[in-house]
């Protein structure tokens, strides 16, 4: 997969500060439109036109550092792949679900909070797979990464218990 102008996170110092693992590739992913929910409420995959995508995207899960990056990318014939939509997930900050939320009624479906590439507007949209296959590697790569983030706090924690002694 390509790499794309990420605004903010794409500065020098930043790529080389921080660790970079790219965990999942893959396509198609299908974006839709969601309608707005209060925070707390549960997205239904029922409530979107499944049948029109708002898009057919690439997906890319890169982790820079503690933050996890969502990349969706498309590309039309004859141009370049281009940027639709990131999604930052800082843990640190906000818990996973503020991000990334499995919807009620379907196992291969997710409400994903992006970004635009500046990271000054947001939305949340739907995520879609064809396959269950292709959803649990995508949940997976989630919970992986919170599980590392979890791991890797605990160490710092041990870390500065023992210099302190």
């Amino acid at each position: 997969m390509d790499d794309f102008d990420m605004g903010l996170l794409d500065d020098t110092k930043y790529k080389i500060a921080v660790l970079r693992q790219k965990m999942l590739g893959m396509y198609p992913v299908f974006m839709y439109r969601t309608k707005p929910k209060t925070e707390g409420e549960e997205y239904f995959a029922d409530e979107w036109n499944l049948r029109k995508p708002l898009k057919e995207c690439s997906l890319r899960i890169e982790r820079r550092g503690e933050i996890l990056l969502i990349v969706f990318t498309y590309k039309n014939p004859g141009v370049p792949p281009a940027l639709f939509a990131v999604s930052k997930v800082d843990i640190s900050s906000k818990g996973m679900e503020h991000y990334v939320k499995p919807v009620g009624d379907s196992s291969r479906y997710f409400a994903i909070r992006v970004t635009d590439e500046m990271g000054e507007r947001e939305a949340v949209v739907g995520l879609g797979f064809r396959e269950r296959d292709e959803a649990a590697d995508f949940n997976q790569c989630i919970v992986n990464f919170q599980n590392a983030i979890a791991r890797e706090r605990l160490g710092r924690a041990d870390e500065m218990t023992h210099h302190e002694e």
